[in-house]
């Protein structure tokens, strides 16, 4: 069950307002793009909700996720069907803690706790960016800009994050479908993730 649960913790979501049209080429999609992330980079507080489908080994399903977001800290919830919270994740600078129909779990971070109860290392902390449409503070392996000058995949931290659709809002262009597939498994034990993003509010 708690891998199952580790895995659910990976629909990371956020979003918000009018679809984009079809992607619009633009003349310096770089500029574009330096310019798109540091506009990322300056929103440090956020409220995401979405729908997510998550495949890992013979696990899966899916699950509805709310994540509120502060420069310092962040709470997560996860619902299951007709409502029912299947777990409630808070993070600051004093560790992690867990709470699930089984109890209640604590670590030093939400990811050194998710890889003591599941043996699974889960990019918790990347997602914040990644959700974004941002890379992580760290190194990079690989990326790939859209005729737009948005991320359009992104290899990191052993994970490929591929952007399928993005949607504009007030707060700029922000992604609305992605996936994100450990790159460094195979087989049985890969990791797939779909997130469907429902709602994005800045705060």
């Amino acid at each position: 069950m708690l891998r199952s649960l580790a895995a659910s913790l990976l629909i990371i979501l956020a979003a918000g307002c009018a679809l984009m049209p079809p992607t619009a080429v633009v003349q310096h999609p770089r500029r574009v793009w330096r310019v798109h992330r540091a506009r990322m980079m300056a929103m440090q507080g956020f409220r995401v909700s979405a729908q997510g489908g998550v495949r890992a080994g013979h696990h899966g399903g899916t699950l509805v996720l709310h994540w509120v977001v502060a420069p310092s800290a962040y709470r997560m919830t996860g619902y299951g069907p007709f409502g029912r919270v299947i777990f409630r994740l808070r993070a600051d600078a004093g560790g992690a803690h867990l709470r699930t129909g089984r109890g209640r779990f604590r670590g030093a971070s939400a990811e050194r706790l998710l890889w003591r109860l599941t043996g699974w290392r889960l990019p918790v902390a990347g997602l914040r960016f990644w959700i974004r449409g941002i890379p992580a503070p760290g190194p990079v392996t690989r990326r790939r800009l859209d005729r737009a000058g948005l991320l359009a995949s992104l290899w990191q931290d052993g994970w490929v994050i591929r952007y399928r659709r993005y949607r504009r809002t007030r707060s700029g262009r922000l992604p609305r479908l992605l996936t994100l597939t450990h790159a460094v498994t195979a087989g049985a034990g890969r990791i797939v993730v779909t997130i469907r993003i429902t709602r994005w509010d800045v705060i």
